[in-house]
């Protein structure tokens, strides 16, 4: 017979403790539940492990046993006599095949022989004084009151960044040869601190320390922004403090950020314009004011070609500009290239809308690409002596690949876009080799999101003679074009390695390309535009 209870214990039931630590209940001994440690784990010296535990119901029938209080509880992983055998459900996983994973770095690949490093002595033997037949820019020591940690920075930005921002190192850079004179100017301090603030963040991306003393520059010049646009007068330094603090934002995070500078831009230009030249300045810099408007329109359309979003500055703005076949020394191709990528753009918005007829648009198309035939240019073999005309045919190719992509709905597979994108990598990967990089994100950007998962587009890699992935010559020209370009180089690989992923899942036998208005949207607006906004490809 069972043992009977005490009477002064017949209204106490005891209760099994569930909230115990994980180290009791392995030893089957009652804990007291104390936090952190409990009484059996302190006096043993043993770790109490109070961490939560899942269960999953599936591997307890798997091994026989009850999950929590169904059923009969039973110490035996063997079923009981009569029991039918527990029906196991398992979840249906899909087919993963090879394509679906993407080695990120080139590291992942089965070679593990690493890029050869940028050398930063490319930089340094540019000579960044000459700006001019017998013209020098005056060092950091001509400024007397400047801080130490000014001077520095400054040297910097005409050591560093003013070579990162041409596709020559015989052809001047305009931040140098137009920027610096200012600020031996009285009351453009705050230009100079809009160069110092964006040294500074370029320099804290591989020296953190600089950071704080970019955040403190960037918003002593926003503050003294705001006076300046609250001044009725005509200032044309004004677009010069928009266009730092533009490039500050893109070297930053490439976010919406900058695109602000960019529409504000737009209307302080067009202010400006209304009013009437004598009520200008004195100190009207013409170059310089061609030069920051230039900027501004110049990112406008390359960034659009990526997400095709609405113009800021239209085509009308490349209309009549002076020598417009002439290769400009910054964007890196001629103003004549610009203007046929922004009706480019515009021709494939222009294409989703019923109200203009399609032959229109089919007969500026084909303008449009004898024109970009007919100015394929003779480029030499040596890159370190015809870099820039190197930098602007790859452009040319690019918008070339874009404009049968946007208008003809090619994609990576047709052959002419096979092709083309195979020269451009190349000798992308080449000119990076020489130390160039500058103006060459637009290329590697568009040869990159055409590049086909399926035969991955090998190349022969000169070092070695091995073949090597797209994929892998993509990822190594972005590595070293990090040290050699102003542009966010993180952020392109990033919309790149998106696009990728996006391509590599679209090849399921399932997959159908979207339909607008009866008909197939294009590669490009599928798999480029929906990840690229706000992306800078200058």
């Amino acid at each position: 017979m069972p043992r009977r209870r005490p009477p002064e214990h017949s209204s106490c039931v005891k209760r099994r403790v569930r909230t115990g630590c994980k180290t009791c209940r392995a030893r089957r001994v009652k804990c007291d539940e104390s936090k952190p440690r409990c009484q059996n784990c302190l006096q043993r010296g043993l770790a109490c492990d109070n961490s939560v535990q899942l269960k999953w119901e599936q591997e307890y029938e798997s091994r026989g046993l009850a999950f929590g209080r169904q059923g009969r509880w039973s110490k035996s992983r063997v079923p009981p006599s009569g029991a039918a055998d527990p029906v196991m459900e398992w979840c249906s996983f899909p087919i993963v095949q090879c394509r679906h994973f993407i080695n990120f770095c080139y590291g992942d690949f089965d070679d593990a022989d690493a890029g050869q490093e940028c050398d930063e002595d490319l930089i340094d033997d540019v000579d960044i004084g000459v700006v001019g037949a017998g013209q020098m820019i005056q060092s950091p020591t001509a400024y007397p009151n400047l801080a130490n940690v000014d001077a520095h920075l400054l040297e910097y930005y005409l050591t560093r960044l003013c070579p990162l921002t041409t596709s020559s190192r015989r052809v001047p850079s305009p931040f140098a040869e137009l920027v610096i004179p200012l600020f031996s100017i009285p009351g453009q301090d705050d230009i100079l601190q809009a160069v110092l603030a964006l040294s500074a963040r370029h320099r804290s991306a591989s020296d953190p320390q600089w950071s704080r003393s970019a955040m403190t520059l960037k918003g002593g010049v926003i503050t003294s922004l705001r006076n300046r646009l609250l001044d009725p007068t005509w200032n044309p330094q004004i677009l010069v403090v928009m266009m730092f603090l533009c490039l500050y934002e893109i070297v930053d995070n490439c976010d919406h950020r900058w695109v602000i500078h960019l529409r504000a831009s737009k209307e302080v230009i067009r202010r400006s314009r209304q009013l009437e030249e004598g009520r200008r300045s004195k100190e009207d810099l013409g170059a310089l004011t061609e030069f920051t408007e230039r900027f501004f329109a110049f990112q406008d359309v390359i960034s659009r070609t990526a997400c095709g979003s609405s113009a800021l500055f239209g085509v009308e703005y490349w209309v009549d500009r002076s020598q417009p076949e002439d290769i400009d020394s910054w964007m890196g191709c001629s103003p004549s290239l610009v203007s046929i990528l922004c009706r480019t753009v515009e021709i494939s918005r222009l294409k989703t809308q019923d109200h203009i007829p399609r032959d229109i648009l089919e007969a500026e198309s084909a303008e449009l690409e004898q024109r970009l035939e007919a100015m394929q240019l003779e480029t030499e073999i040596s890159p370190l002596d015809n870099a820039p005309v190197l930098a602007a045919e790859l452009k040319r190719k690019s918008v070339l690949i874009y404009h049968h992509c946007v208008l003809y709905d090619a994609g990576p597979s047709t052959p002419f876009v096979r092709q083309l994108k195979r020269e451009i990598l190349e000798e992308t990967c080449e000119l990076v080799e020489a130390g160039f990089a500058a103006g060459l994100a637009f290329p590697i950007f568009v040869a990159a999101v055409e590049l086909h998962p399926t035969d991955s587009q090998l190349f022969w890699d000169r070092k070695n003679g091995e073949l090597v992935s797209g994929r892998r010559l993509v990822l190594e020209t972005l590595e070293a074009m990090e040290k050699l370009s102003l542009s966010n180089i993180a952020r392109t690989r990033s919309v790149i390695q998106k696009v990728w992923r996006m391509r590599d899942m679209s090849l399921d036998e399932d997959y159908e390309p979207p339909l607008s208005r009866g008909e197939y949207i294009n590669d490009w607006t599928v798999f480029v535009g929906p990840y690229s906004s706000n992306i800078s490809l200058s």
